[in-house]
């Protein structure tokens, strides 16, 4: 019995290991729903009828359509990977199904299977192709049967029958994909809400044994633990230490997946890039989304953007593809970590990179060389490690030339002797703060007030600013959520409040639409002396990680980390 377990969990990780050094992938939503340019939710969005929807369908020409054009696009981003819509919430299939005459060749002018020719370009150009499918929730179909998401305006919920939808559309187009169109990388589901634990491991069973190596996300079930990785909330990045299994965040380019002509609101090249290494830093997969036009053609600000992170990772790559995350449990002022064997590479964001010298604090490994990544060939770059026993504290600094010598971020690598070793607590950083996430604290819950506790290394006395960072979601009302006194305890103090928006961070690296940064000072407390410390925050919304894979839409505000500032002067 233990011998066939190692071999699943072996089995398990070859599985996985393409997935785990792509890292950076696209996502694609095209549809129907492409043709009005309001996202792709427009069918629920503005009820409109079956019969309407069908005539809409019957005009969907997307003639500009190319399938070599888009997969090489993908491979100038340095994406290794595409996931692409075969049948979204519309139902509407975007490849030849004999399951269902709802789909692109049968239903609409164009009489093309787009996957097909999408397979065909993607295994020409090295590329994995994968399929997005949502198998639960169908407007057009009269049986499909969500817990929330269902289409009552043509159809009667009480006269669902689930088994037939189930049985035939959604188990059938699901073989289809996998036995016509060679192997697929992974299957992507989305929005689970109402499967039960049984059907959710029919599929996952039947997908396991028509394609053994194509991976699943979690999003195959509201039930926990299924599928190969964790899919994060839609935009969603975790701190570091909140997912125990392989996860990826999707994110969108600009605010909509399926492609919309009122948005405008594009993420920068830099923000991409950005949020690109600080994702990997964290062990994740970054899956990023276009949204095609009606016509076939990747928006020109899409391909923009993707052209130029793809220029950065053609001169950077080795310090993204195939590496593992940062060895450091908090996320790092002036960027974040990677690793590959014994190279720690420091992902310098342009907008920080400071004057004279880069400091870090806790690598206990002597540094052999350190040098500009696109530049190893020059002199190595100078470093000075130093060591206090008496509060334990490593300390780096590392002198860099007057310019950063990328474009916005700039990759610094540490060669180490023995295997990387780093102090794991949490300790002060190079810019005097402590930064405590929620996810690693000892929670204890109560019947009104939760509590949490770290324990943490100051390396220098002084005052300090106690913050809490949280993140707020649109439209949500902050004193609906903060309608409470919260305490914090350290030092033999404590100091109190009711938390106050007090500054919104509008360019985070971890928050992302629908949600923004918010800032909250509780007050100051006093550190004597160098030394290890306790911290224990009392409030509501110190909660423990929910249960199940789909949470994070969920929260109103969301208590991320707490932070000690310290003040100068």
């Amino acid at each position: 019995m233990a011998d066939s377990s190692l071999d699943i969990v072996a089995e398990s990780k070859n599985r996985m290991q393409w997935w785990k050094d792509a890292k950076f992938g696209m996502f694609i939503h095209w549809g129907v729903y492409s043709l009005l340019g309001k996202g792709e939710w427009v069918m629920y969005a503005d009820k409109i009828p079956v019969k309407e929807y069908e005539k809409l369908a019957g005009e969907f020409n997307p003639t500009q359509f190319d399938a070599k054009a888009w997969v090489k696009c993908a491979k100038r981003a340095g994406m290794k990977y595409i996931v692409i819509t075969a049948k979204h919430h519309d139902g509407f299939a975007m490849y030849h199904s004999r399951t269902d005459p709802f789909n692109i060749v049968d239903a609409s002018s164009f009489g093309r299977d787009p996957l097909k020719e999408l397979s065909e370009a993607c295994r020409e150009e090295g590329i994995r192709l994968c399929f997005y499918y949502s198998h639960v929730i169908d407007w057009h179909h009269p049986h499909a049967l969500h817990d929330t998401f269902n289409n009552l305006w043509d159809y009667e919920l009480e006269k669902k029958a689930f088994f037939s939808y189930w049985n035939h559309k959604a188990k059938g187009q699901v073989r289809e994909l996998l036995t016509e169109y060679g192997p697929v990388g992974l299957l992507w589901f989305d929005t689970s809400g109402g499967l039960s634990k049984k059907e959710s491991e029919a599929m996952v069973n039947m997908i396991r044994e028509l394609q053994p190596d194509c991976l699943i996300n979690s999003r195959v079930s509201h039930w926990p633990d299924f599928g190969d990785y964790q899919s994060k909330g839609n935009n969603e990045i975790p701190m570091y230490g909140e997912e125990t299994r392989e996860w990826e965040t999707p994110m969108t380019l600009n605010q909509s997946w399926g492609y919309s002509t009122k948005d405008q609101v594009w993420k920068s090249t830099d923000a991409l890039i950005r949020k690109l290494v600080h994702i990997v830093s964290k062990g994740g997969n970054l899956l990023l989304n276009v949204g095609p036009t009606e016509t076939g053609i990747i928006p020109e600000q899409s391909a923009l953007r993707l052209k130029e992170v793809g220029e950065w990772l053609a001169r950077n790559g080795e310090a993204v593809y195939g590496t593992s995350a940062s060895p450091f449990p908090y996320e790092l002022e002036w960027g974040a970590v990677t690793v590959k064997e014994d190279i720690l590479f420091l992902h310098v964001y342009n907008r920080y990179w400071p004057e004279g010298e880069l400091a870090l604090n806790g690598v206990r490994n002597t540094v052999k060389h350190a040098y500009l990544l696109t530049d190893p060939t020059t002199s190595s770059l100078p470093v000075h490690q130093s060591y206090q026993p008496e509060t334990d504290h490593h300390a780096m600094r590392i002198r860099l030339p007057k310019h950063p010598p990328e474009d916005h971020v700039s990759v610094i690598a540490l060669e180490v002797e023995g295997k990387i070793d780093v102090d794991r607590g949490f300790i002060q950083q190079a810019n005097g703060s402590i930064k405590l996430d929620l996810v690693l604290s000892e929670i204890t819950t109560g019947s009104e007030m939760n509590e949490a506790r770290w324990s943490f290394k100051a390396s220098s006395s002084g005052i300090y600013e106690v913050m809490l960072v949280n993140f707020k979601k649109s439209g949500a009302v902050w004193e609906k959520e903060y309608d409470h006194e919260v305490t914090v305890r350290a030092a033999g103090q404590t100091i109190s409040c009711i938390p106050q928006e007090d500054k919104v961070v509008n360019d985070s690296i971890s928050c992302q639409h629908p949600y923004t940064e918010v800032h909250s000072s509780v007050g100051r407390i006093v550190i004597e002396d160098p030394g290890t410390y306790a911290l224990t925050l009392s409030t509501k919304l110190a909660k423990p990680k929910p249960f199940g894979p789909e949470i994070w839409q969920a929260a109103a505000v969301k208590l991320r980390s707490v932070r000690l500032v310290p003040l100068i002067g």
